[in-house]
């Protein structure tokens, strides 16, 4: 066999296994994309005039995963072999985070922190848990975390919370999981969001008022 076919069968072995890995030939496994459908009410609050960045959300490596985490026993982290998320948790999180603050309509200038917006505050977040965790045998849905608002003009924070939301998890499935994280991501955003913008504003007025 000449270098070149050598070369030629490696290329088309690398391939061949690519498509099985994007695939899932050995382990087929449901990508999940949650989905968030603002209140129907969350326009008619107040609308701020300043603008917000939004910074990808920090994790332990176990949670900056695409894996669908479960932790059947406590300090015991497993996945789910028939699901992945659409990104990695904090992307998928940053993601709707956006897409939450934008539908509320109550704030115009929102985006990533690498898009380039000239943003008045950031929000930054310490995602602690996105996991199915089992209590008393039965399996919920947990997302708990730590948000942080920046006030870019002094570079400092103005305020800081601790969010945490769960749902009951139907079933044993990777499917019944995704469910259930949508409907906890339910929960969740629009807390975020009202607090975030509630926050905001106070130190605007403040800073008006000077």
């Amino acid at each position: 066999m000449t270098r070149m076919q050598r070369c030629l069968t490696l290329a088309v072995s690398l391939v061949l296994g690519a498509c099985a890995s994007l695939t899932g030939k050995n382990h087929p496994f449901t990508i999940y994309a949650p989905s968030y459908t603002a209140p129907t009410n969350a326009a008619d609050a107040t609308r701020v005039a300043w603008q917000l960045a939004i910074d990808t959300p920090l994790a332990s490596d176990a949670l900056d995963t695409a894996h669908m985490l479960v932790m059947a026993t406590p300090g015991a982290l497993e996945t789910y072999k028939s699901g992945r998320w659409r990104d990695t948790t904090p992307v998928m999180l940053r993601s709707l985070l956006i897409q939450a603050f934008q539908d509320s309509g109550r704030i115009v200038g929102v985006g990533a922190i690498t898009s380039g917006l000239h943003a008045d505050y950031s929000l930054t977040i310490d995602l602690y848990d996105f996991e199915t965790q089992y209590r008393d045998g039965a399996p919920h849905a947990v997302i708990r975390l730590n948000a942080k608002l920046t006030d870019f003009s002094v570079n400092r924070i103005r305020a800081a919370r601790t969010f945490a939301v769960d749902a009951p998890v139907g079933g044993a499935q990777a499917a019944d999981a995704a469910a259930a994280f949508e409907q906890a991501l339910a929960q969740l955003l629009p807390q975020i969001v009202e607090w975030t913008l509630e926050q905001g504003q106070l130190n605007w007025a403040a800073h008006a008022a000077h």
